[in-house]
């Protein structure tokens, strides 16, 4: 699975729990940009919604784990 495809469904499983709004998505997709462009860094999602106060890390595991679900589903 490419890189953007998880950051994609990363976001949209953490909205789909309530966990974050679209706007805070965006923010934080706005903010991996910036740094991608700026720094050349490439910084998980997860890790700048939490940096944002948008996500615990106990959320952010929970997310993952349910990609991991689907992505087994997948196969």
């Amino acid at each position: 699975m490419k890189t953007e495809d998880r950051e994609e469904r990363f976001g949209i499983i953490a909205e789909k729990k309530g966990y974050i709004s679209w706007p805070n998505l965006l923010e934080a997709l706005e903010m991996q940009i910036e740094e991608n462009t700026k720094k050349g860094e490439a910084r998980f999602i997860g890790d700048i919604l939490c940096d944002l106060k948008f996500l615990t890390k106990l959320q952010v595991r929970d997310v993952l784990e349910s990609m991991e679900k689907v992505t087994a589903r997948e196969e």
